[in-house]
């Protein structure tokens, strides 16, 4: 979202160099509608359930893949430990 605006102000900002004063403060005063519309467009999506449940499997998600990788490091872990007494009775024994 960020990059289409900052793309679209970059692209009025190249053409306002181009055109009379009258068109320059049309074209600005068209960014600041534009503009204005786009953040009340965004807040009213971000309002509707569908992006409020949205947001809330997200957080589930990312707590369930959390859960995971700290089990995946756990696991890991005891396997390292495990290896490592291996090769210590592997070394002892020679």
């Amino acid at each position: 979202m960020r990059t289409l605006i900052v793309a679209t102000t970059l692209v009025a900002a190249l053409s306002l160099g181009a055109c009379s004063k009258p068109t320059q403060d049309k074209t600005a005063q068209d960014l600041k509608t534009v503009g204005s519309e786009v953040g009340s467009a965004a807040k009213q999506v971000a309002a509707t359930p569908a992006a409020k449940s949205l947001g809330s499997d997200i957080k589930q998600g990312a707590s369930e893949a959390a859960q995971k990788m700290k089990q995946g490091a756990k696991d890991a872990g005891a396997k390292t430990d495990q290896a490592l007494d291996d090769a210590r009775d592997k070394s002892d024994k020679r």
